[in-house]
């Protein structure tokens, strides 16, 4: 499946800050780089729309982030995911805190914080849902034009799989369940690129 492409800094412009709450928007927009580029081991970023027309009741997801790995193994970025479930919100903002990459396969997992839950649906109204509870989430870069395929998975909240993001990051990228491929859903439109 060919995926419409868009430059870094024309998807970064393009999302914007979400109008109303009752009306699913893009996110806002990230910096384009984060605390500069010195000693960035990885990086991740990416953005626009995730079809997750195969889940029952679920819209297409829009999202943005962006995060980097540095020599000394912190990670720094940000990142949000807004999308609808039967016609209620889930969105979510973080910081993120580990950054884990698959220098291989180009796949990359990110975990964080949750510094906004402005999300409408209970069942992302819980206690694992709470600003400064743990999040995470990974992607795939399927390279650039011709058939590539990029692709993201909406987010995790413990007890699912793991109970911190430090955990998370720390799977191994081999085998089920911790590179799920049925939860990992193609991107509409956008760009996802993970660089060494």
């Amino acid at each position: 499946m060919r995926v419409a492409r868009s430059s870094p800094a024309i998807l970064l412009v393009m999302i914007a800050a979400c109008a109303a709450q009752e009306e699913p928007t893009v996110p806002r927009a990230f910096p384009k780089t984060v605390n500069g580029s010195e000693g960035v081991v990885y990086s991740a970023s990416g953005g626009d729309i995730v079809d997750l027309s195969a889940v029952a009741g679920a819209s297409n997801a829009h999202f943005a982030f962006t995060a980097i790995q540095k020599g000394d193994g912190t990670a720094h970025g940000r990142f949000h995911q807004r999308r609808e479930r039967n016609g209620l919100i889930v969105d979510f903002s973080g910081e993120v805190t580990c950054l884990t990459v698959d220098p291989v396969r180009h796949r990359a997992r990110i975990g964080g914080v949750i510094t906004e839950n402005n999300s409408t649906d209970p069942a992302f109204q819980t206690e694992n849902h709470e600003v400064g509870d743990d999040v995470w989430f990974r992607v795939a870069d399927g390279g650039e034009g011709g058939d590539a395929v990029d692709a993201s998975t909406t987010y995790g909240f413990k007890p699912t799989l793991v109970n911190t993001s430090a955990e998370y990051c720390a799977l191994p990228f081999e085998g089920l369940p911790a590179w799920n491929p049925a939860t990992t859903f193609s991107l509409a439109s956008g760009n996802i690129q993970i660089r060494p």
